[in-house]
């Protein structure tokens, strides 16, 4: 059941405009994820009552909420540089808002220790935030949107200024936090892992707008255009011509050679613009075949293929091999990143491997079917 609806929510200023439309369920947290620039916190800002919209209706729990006063919204902000007040302790920044609400002294002080207790900072009540950790910050804030009880909790990047050790801790700490909670949340970021982490629905906003919206899964195993494969980091993208069609199915032309592949959401026109024009080949991590020959999968599909380990590409705990090809392609040179393991794949080394076609895709650069 829908919880929170925004409808056509429109918003300009100085040439720049936010246009989007969606609706979150009750108890789920929503992860708007975009370029910087793209419009989140301004969208953020307006749920929250701290810009008005041009037109458009911000629904939450069936109460049009769309000319309330923010006070009036009974929503909670964490703010991205958290906004704590420097001259009050701990207990005093997590009573600010249950005081403005007249809020009996006795009822503030048991929301007080049940959250102290809970987000465990009871030692952080009586000290001033200028004293605290960025982690320790992040806590109390999270603390004081929580104690006024929030029908909605907006987050904006919170995390963005910690190191990434305490920003992977923080994401588990948000994530057990909001579930524990019951909460409806919608956080905002630029951090892909931050997303794919905390959210139950990510929406893809760009320019302004949502492009698409989709679970983790959906768009990680299924991204709808080569845009949102490239933000995600994906996979590799190969310009792809489109050939023959069929029902299901198109022939496109690559570097790689000939690829069958389910024909794209976008109709492709047969031979027409130049190559990556409008189309790529998305090959996932899944496709790669590794091994003796590159597999009996890829000489049954004709993609086996040869190249030679340029670099290694070390991501956190996992690693990639840059392997260069040579190719028919007007470059000459095709480059791939390909999944190492647990291995170290030597720089210089001829490689043999294969691509298994059904797990690959085509998409168009850019569809249109936007939210």
């Amino acid at each position: 059941m829908s919880y929170c609806n925004i409808e056509t929510l429109h918003f300009i200023r100085k040439g720049f405009a936010v246009h989007v439309s969606f609706e979150l369920e009750k108890g789920k947290t929503a992860v708007i994820l975009g370029p910087s620039g793209s419009g989140k916190t301004t969208l953020l800002r307006c749920i929250a009552g701290l810009e008005q919209p041009a037109s458009g209706r911000i629904i939450l729990n069936g109460k049009d909420i769309t000319d309330l006063p923010p006070e009036k919204r009974n929503i909670g902000f964490v703010f991205q540089d958290l906004a704590l007040f420097d001259h009050l302790t701990g207990r005093q920044n997590i009573a600010f808002g249950l005081k403005l609400r007249s809020i009996p002294a006795g009822e503030i002080e048991k929301t007080i220790d049940r959250l102290a207790r809970k987000l465990q900072i009871a030692h952080l009540l009586d000290r001033k935030p200028h004293t605290m950790s960025g982690g320790e910050k992040q806590r109390l804030a999270f603390a004081r949107s929580l104690a006024i009880q929030p029908e909605l909790l907006l987050l904006d990047e919170p995390l963005s200024s910690l190191d990434a050790p305490l920003r992977k801790e923080l994401r588990g700490f948000i994530r057990e936090k909001l579930s524990a909670e019951g909460l409806t949340a919608i956080h905002v970021t630029h951090d892909v892992q931050e997303a794919f982490e905390l959210a139950d629905v990510i929406f893809l906003m760009d320019k302004g707008i949502i492009r698409h919206a989709g679970t983790p899964a959906a768009l990680r195993e299924s991204p709808p255009d080569a845009w949102t494969a490239r933000f995600l980091g994906l996979g590799n993208l190969i310009p792809a011509v489109p050939a023959g069609l069929s029902d299901a199915t198109a022939d496109f032309l690559t570097a790689l050679g000939t690829v069958r592949a389910l024909r794209p959401r976008q109709r492709p026109q047969p031979q027409t613009g130049e190559p990556g024009e409008h189309y790529v080949l998305f090959i996932p991590d899944s496709a790669f075949i590794i091994g003796e020959c590159g597999g009996s999968e890829a000489a049954r599909h004709g993609l086996r293929l040869r190249g030679t380990v340029s670099k290694n590409i070390f991501e956190g705990t996992s690693m990639r091999a840059e392997v260069i090809m040579e190719t028919n392609s007007p470059e000459k040179m095709t480059k791939l990143e390909l999944p190492a393991g647990g291995g170290i794949f030597v720089p210089g080394a001829e490689i043999e491997f294969g691509i298994n076609p059904d797990r690959c895709r085509v998409l168009p650069e850019q569809s249109t079917d936007h939210e």
